[in-house]
């Protein structure tokens, strides 16, 4: 195929995939070796469909098959989502001998293992650039440019929704829901936005990310993961009053035979690199043991950007499938539970005001080995409820893992003068 014109065939012409087909056809324009030449669409009367099909719609079907068994068609490019028909399409597609080329971060964090695997028994390519940062080539770097064992943590931005929300908080003071409708009528959120401001996209990339670092599959549901809808204005106060950020991070890092990986809002101090990418801008941020640091940033979502990522893994499928489409490793790593975990906690307390709320605070951590490093208190949200004033201040803790928080936490919340359950911010030890 090194020198012959590429046949690709779109299957599904929503956001990415009607993207993917402008970015083929401005190619097309300047001599591309690629040609659009059907499109699998069971709407092509849809708002991202319909233009393309006013104009060929000849290019349309809706069976599958028809595409999978073409034997003019080289690549299948993969824009449906979801992890049921994509995978029965990219599964079909490969033993008919077609190059795939997919965007799908839930198919790939899920079923990925056995995707590339019969990617591999086909000889031929299932390439997924686009699945994690859109425009921003994460992928490529660790595949091709870092070795296997010399990647030691990975710390991103990947989600452009949440960072995009955070950003609005911060910066403009505004409540988390005013914040998401703005991400909305702005296309930055879907209608519904659980998988983003819940965390679960961020882990379905991370996932990616942890497999092309290690050469290992974690099941998705076995990284931590929190989303940024119970964060209030007060956090960020906080965190501008300890000079930090608050961004919600991907992390992964290894030491020896041993993995952490969360998704979490996390505080970074505001020189921190990551700490500076605001917006739906996205950042990943990759430590080697030879490479310190190697930061890659720019537009993680939205149609173009992607669509770019897809039509450059499209030009990939020219290549041999050398060397095989997934990592090897022989090392078995094993994941540290979560509540071994070490952090730098602040806690935020929204309690009545009643004597000896400190001392019994401090009392019940002490019990269970925990250090108070500071208390600040927010007197701009103090407010009377009831007959009782409610008061709001943090708790900032010395370094200590997880797992005793979270037990002092459980006691301190059943305490009769907590208004709410505490609420969790931490901060990266090294």
């Amino acid at each position: 195929m090194s020198n012959q014109t590429i046949h690709v065939a779109i299957a599904g012409l929503g956001t990415i995939g009607s993207g993917v087909a402008t970015v083929i056809q401005d190619h097309a324009t300047k001599g591309s070796a690629i040609q659009l030449v059907k499109v699998l669409e069971n709407n092509p009367e849809g708002s991202y469909a319909k233009p393309l099909y006013q104009q060929h719609p000849n290019l349309f079907t809706d069976d599958y098959q028809s595409i999978v068994t073409d034997p003019n068609i080289d690549v299948i490019v993969e824009t449906i989502g979801g992890c049921t028909f994509a995978k029965t399409l990219v599964e079909e597609a490969l033993k008919h001998g077609k190059h795939v080329v997919s965007a799908n971060k839930d198919l790939l964090a899920t079923e990925g293992k056995g995707l590339l695997e019969l990617a591999k028994q086909s000889q031929k390519h299932f390439l997924f650039e686009a699945s994690v940062g859109g425009a921003i080539p994460i992928i490529r770097l660790l595949e091709n440019y870092l070795s296997l064992s010399d990647i030691e943590a990975i710390l991103g931005i990947v989600n452009g929704t949440t960072n995009y929300i955070l950003s609005e908080m911060d910066v403009n003071n505004l409540s988390f829901e005013t914040a998401l409708s703005q991400a909305q009528a702005k296309g930055f959120a879907e209608q519904d936005p659980t998988n983003d401001i819940k965390g679960y996209d961020a882990r379905y990339k991370m996932t990616i990310l942890i497999y092309l670092a290690t050469g290992m599959w974690l099941p998705v549901e076995a990284i931590t993961v929190e989303g940024i809808d119970t964060l209030e204005l007060p956090d960020f106060d906080y965190a501008n009053r300890m000079s930090c950020k608050i961004k919600l991070i991907a992390y992964f890092s290894r030491e020896n035979n041993q993995l952490q990986a969360f998704i979490l809002p996390l505080m970074l101090p505001q020189e921190h690199t990551l700490a500076k990418v605001t917006g739906s801008t996205n950042i990943v941020a990759v430590k080697g043991k030879y490479s310190d640091e190697i930061s890659i940033v720019g537009k993680g979502a939205g149609s173009h950007p992607t669509a770019s990522a897809i039509v450059s893994d499209i030009y990939k499928t020219r290549g041999p499938v050398v060397p095989p489409p997934f990592r090897e490793t022989d090392v078995l790593y094993q994941l540290k539970p979560f509540s071994e975990y070490v952090f730098k906690h602040t806690l935020r307390f929204d309690a009545y005001d009643q004597p000896g709320i400190v001392g019994h605070i401090g009392t019940t951590l002490a019990k269970h080995g925990i250090n108070i490093y500071a208390l600040e208190q927010l007197p701009q949200y103090h407010r009377h409820s009831g007959n009782e004033d409610q008061v709001i201040f943090t708790l900032t803790l010395e370094a200590c893992q997880e797992g005793l928080v979270q037990k002092a936490i459980e006691e301190i919340n059943t305490a009769p003068y907590m208004a709410k359950s505490v609420f969790v911010l931490r901060e990266l030890c090294h």
